[in-house]
């Protein structure tokens, strides 16, 4: 990205396209907030983000997300990029907790190593905020995440119903292209997808293969497969991020061919991409399952300014707010805190209009773009 013209100075590090995101907060009918001693650092104004990743889109949008809701509040953003290593991550915490920042803000590579820096954290009265991808322990304030095993699951649904739609059976041949395991996310997108098809359809044959959250490896796991396997009837990916890799070994073997064509290859996919929404409205990918970065950050920096930063603990409950689509979700006590959980739905040709798709709103309003290469 390119910085815009006029962007706040409160942004520290790396600059992006800055603007007003108004956020409607409503969370009604919470139960059960209790009280700490003290607030945690709400005279503070900076807040700390470290991004598991600025290669990727997605992990882009977080960031901007981040920057804008930070502008809007008139705080400070200062960023760090661990760059895909979960060393360079820790390494990253521990310099941003020495900045005794207002609170901290990130993306697990590694949903393991980082729960004993929440206790750091928590010693140094810095409040912890996890978005996408939380924590298996630890101490923190609130995390945002994704319903990622139902995202697999339902998946595997509609990539089942399509087989059957072709063969008159729910059976063929099925590439899942998985992530790395060490994201629990993509650990649960994995089992979900998986599990659902051995359990439900047993006549539906999965090819498990790992691409490492790598495009140079998706491009590869993708081609070899489709040379291994020259009835492959559908490809499966964890993530939109590796929907351009995909697409282009199906174009280089000859293979990419629209919805409806005879030796079109199914092709799933989560996240809820702009690629994702385009290529739903081209007729070139079969189904896609929406999560919300934005969203993530959104509602992460609300709980954590409404109750972390003064000291209270974010109560568990029912969490509605029809600015995002999904509309309503729920807090639960999760493994490291609370735990707001994001539920996943079908992005159709239908619905992707709608103005309040993630995708559509760093299109439209924060002009961003997507690269399809």
């Amino acid at each position: 990205m390119s910085p815009t013209p006029g962007v706040s100075r409160r942004t520290v590090l790396r600059g992006g396209a800055l603007s007003l995101a108004g956020m409607a907060a409503a969370v009604p009918a919470l139960e059960g907030c209790s009280t700490n001693q003290g607030g945690a650092g709400a005279a503070r104004k900076t807040v700390a983000w470290e991004t598991g990743y600025l290669s990727f889109f997605f992990f882009v949008v977080l960031q901007e997300a981040v920057k804008r809701e930070s502008d809007r509040r008139e705080l400070d953003f200062v960023g760090k990029n661990a760059n895909g290593d979960s060393s360079a991550q820790v390494g990253d915490w521990n310099s941003l907790l020495m900045q005794q920042p207002r609170y901290l803000i990130s993306d697990a590579l590694d949903s393991e190593v980082l729960v004993p820096l929440t206790t750091k954290a928590k010693r140094r009265n810095i409040p912890v905020g996890m978005v996408d991808t939380p924590l298996t322990g630890g101490d923190v304030a609130i995390s945002v995440t994704f319903d990622n095993r139902q995202a697999g699951v339902m998946a595997a649904h509609k990539t089942a119903a399509l087989l059957k739609e072709r063969h008159g059976t729910a059976r063929g041949t099925v590439l899942n292209a998985y992530g790395s395991l060490t994201a629990v996310a993509l650990r649960q997108r994995k089992e979900g997808f998986e599990q659902t098809l051995k359990a439900t359809y047993p006549k539906v044959k999965v090819v498990s293969r790992p691409q490492n959250n790598d495009h140079a490896q998706a491009l590869s796991v993708v081609n070899s497969t489709l040379r291994e396997y020259p009835d492959l009837d559908a490809i499966h990916l964890p993530t939109d991020i590796f929907l351009p890799d995909a697409r282009k070994a199906m174009h280089s073997q000859h293979r990419l061919h629209p919805v409806g064509h005879a030796e079109h290859i199914i092709v799933t996919s989560i996240d809820g991409s702009p690629n994702a929404h385009e290529w739903i409205r081209q007729g070139e990918l079969d189904a896609d399952i929406a999560q919300d970065p934005i969203a993530y950050v959104q509602i992460c920096m609300e709980l954590l300014e409404k109750y972390a930063v003064k000291g209270k603990d974010v109560p568990l409950g029912r969490y509605e707010n029809k600015k995002y689509f999904w509309e309503k979700a729920v807090i639960t006590k999760g493994p490291s805190g609370p735990l707001l959980t994001v539920p996943p739905y079908y992005v159709t040709k239908e619905n992707s209009p709608d103005p309040r798709h993630w995708a559509n709103v760093v299109t439209d309003q924060w002009h961003m773009k997507e690269t399809q290469s």
